[in-house]
């Protein structure tokens, strides 16, 4: 029994800019770095490096970025023999800027990603219904999101849903309605329920919007402030950690990571959301988006830093 990933796979190049660009502006770069992404592969790396070894399906292309995918996660100690090569699609990219206050902007071509079909998910069925938790996010088909849900479902995992992007509200309200942990950030929180969390009280009404829609447990990311959860009427907001920042791209996933690690060594859910926590802003203080997840040892300092 273990953490499951089903999510996207991209390879990254990365730019450092002064200042974000806005539109019809061309800015220069002082440096650029290119690595592992993807919302499913930052998540199940982030995963293995907090000590569990997840199973983590995704879908790359058959070329040369999938293949420089595939090794680099083999090195880390990812199991890859659940990963889905297409002869007919590119491995995703995301073309990425960062400024000096670590804030992203983000081109994402899903290529491969957006290929993975009910079919794939089939064949993995087995995988999902024996895993305790379902890591998702929405950078891959709703309709293969949806399968593998079912499919862990039937085996009672618990599935824990980052709703980013946002879909089709009417889709969202479907996925929702089978989702046990849902974990939006602010915007996304905003696109969901049209309240924008900016403190406890307005993310705890935006919360019960969400539980109407279906989840059991409700965490919202409030970036530096740290995040604001409810579950069976009990709620709170666990602190945000004070670090360097530097990068932020992969925070969310590297959050969401930690909420199942903890959750699967049974944390209750406060310390779950305060590991999270933990675990999000660390990976803030490096650069990169899959490579950016931190280490358990790391991850346990800074709890104990600030106990």
């Amino acid at each position: 029994m273990t953490i499951a990933v089903v999510g996207s796979s991209n390879f990254d190049f990365a730019a450092r800019v002064a200042k974000l660009p806005v539109r019809g502006q061309t800015v220069s770069s002082r440096a650029y770095k290119t690595g592992p992404g993807g919302k499913g592969c930052n998540q199940a790396l982030a995963v293995a490096r907090l000590g569990v070894s997840p199973v983590f399906i995704s879908k790359l292309g058959d070329d040369m970025l999938g293949k420089q995918l595939i090794e680099t996660l083999a090195t880390e100690g990812l199991d890859t023999t659940n990963l889905i090569v297409a002869d007919e699609a590119q491995t995703g990219i995301a073309l990425i800027s960062i400024d000096e206050a670590g804030e992203n902007m983000i081109t994402v071509v899903g290529g491969a990603n957006m290929t993975m079909t009910r079919t794939d998910l089939h064949e993995k069925q087995e995988l999902l219904r024996n895993c305790d938790y379902l890591l998702l996010q929405l950078e891959c088909p709703v309709v293969a999101i949806d399968c593998a849900i079912k499919y862990a479902r039937e085996g009672n995992a618990k599935v824990i849903l980052d709703p980013a992007p946002v879909a089709d509200l009417v889709v969202m309200r479907d996925l929702l309605a089978l989702t046990h942990i849902v974990t939006p950030n602010q915007s996304e929180c905003l696109a969901l329920t049209g309240i924008d969390p900016v403190d406890e009280a307005t993310a705890s009404s935006a919360s019960i919007k969400l539980h109407d829609m279906g989840p059991e447990t409700v965490i919202i990311k409030m970036g530096g402030d740290g995040a604001f959860y409810s579950s069976g009427g009990q709620t709170g907001m666990v602190p945000g950690f004070v670090v360097n920042t530097v990068d932020t791209v992969g925070a969310g996933d590297c959050f969401n990571a930690g909420l199942a690690v903890a959750l699967h060594g049974g944390q209750p859910l406060k310390d779950a959301v305060r590991f999270a926590c933990a675990t999000g802003a660390l990976s803030t203080t490096n650069n990169g988006a899959a490579e950016a997840a931190p280490r358990l040892a790391d991850v346990l300092s800074l709890i104990e830093g600030n106990a």
